[in-house]
């Protein structure tokens, strides 16, 4: 049953999350870029996932549904377990080597974060 006097389009969402973003449905994503044509940066995060260090991956220009696509490729590849929020990808532990090769198989343009 719906709240009376709440349009779909206008629900306020209020949350205390610290890194909780409000999506919007009517933002248009851009088209998905060709991988050689993008530039991944694969960094590490000092924030820890159960005791553990987190791989990010940013940079990714497209949509979201070939961002998942590529999360869920990219999870099996460094086998562990991750999430995506917005456009960046957050891989749990230290697994950029891993990330680096495959991404580079991919055809993805692909450099480590500060310039290692």
């Amino acid at each position: 049953m719906k709240a009376k006097n709440i349009s779909d389009a206008d629900d306020m969402i209020y949350s205390t999350y610290p890194e909780f973003e409000y999506e919007y449905a009517n933002v248009k994503e851009s088209n998905t870029l060709k991988p050689k044509e993008q530039l991944l940066t694969i960094g590490l995060r000092d924030k820890k996932i159960d005791g553990n260090l987190t791989t990010t991956v940013t940079g990714f220009v497209g949509k979201r549904i070939d961002l998942i696509k590529i999360e869920q490729e990219l999870q099996d590849a460094c086998r562990t377990c991750g999430s995506c929020r917005m456009y960046d990808l957050f891989l749990k532990g230290d697994v950029r080597k891993r990330a680096y090769v495959f991404l580079r198989n991919k055809g993805f343009g692909v450099e480590f974060a500060g310039g290692n």
